[in-house]
């Protein structure tokens, strides 16, 4: 079973997501050092935002394998709940008055870079997610279900 160009997309789409994610977290340690404030609670911050981008690279790589739960699971925690986590706070301080790049780059010295990566994110979260429920994309997963079943 031959896996699709829709399956291995989404996999290179996912996969730039991790990797702008890690440059989002570059980016924000690189300007609180920069201002001044490295303090002890960054330290759980980029331990924690670690532990995600490892859990979300093993999700990946299942879903390379055809691993249908991997795909659920991305779904689920990146696409809704990571999609959530990063536009709801954004939405709301443009609601209260922020520019779209203050809302979702940031106000220091790297608003430009920081924001070009965070819509990369999100572009590259929206693609993968799209690529992932295409019909090739579905029948896929739903062979490797029959495939195992038959093989059982």
């Amino acid at each position: 079973m031959s896996t699709p160009a829709s399956v291995k997309g989404s996999v290179s789409l996912w996969s730039t997501a991790v990797a702008a994610g890690v440059t989002e977290t570059g980016l924000a340690v690189t300007e609180m050092v920069l201002e001044g404030g490295f303090e002890a609670g960054l330290w759980v911050a980029i331990g924690l935002r670690a532990l995600v981008y490892t859990g979300a690279a093993l999700l990946i790589l299942a879903l390379s394998q055809g691993h249908r739960l991997a795909r659920l699971s991305l779904f689920v925690l990146l696409s809704v709940i990571g999609m959530a986590a990063m536009a709801v706070p954004s939405a709301l301080l443009m609601a209260e008055g922020a520019s779209f790049v203050e809302a979702f780059g940031s106000d220091g010295d790297l608003a430009v870079p920081f924001l070009s990566v965070r819509v990369l994110h999100i572009v590259a979260v929206v693609g993968a997610t799209v690529l992932m429920f295409l019909p090739s994309a579905n029948a896929h997963f739903k062979e490797d279900r029959a495939a195992a079943a038959a093989e059982a």
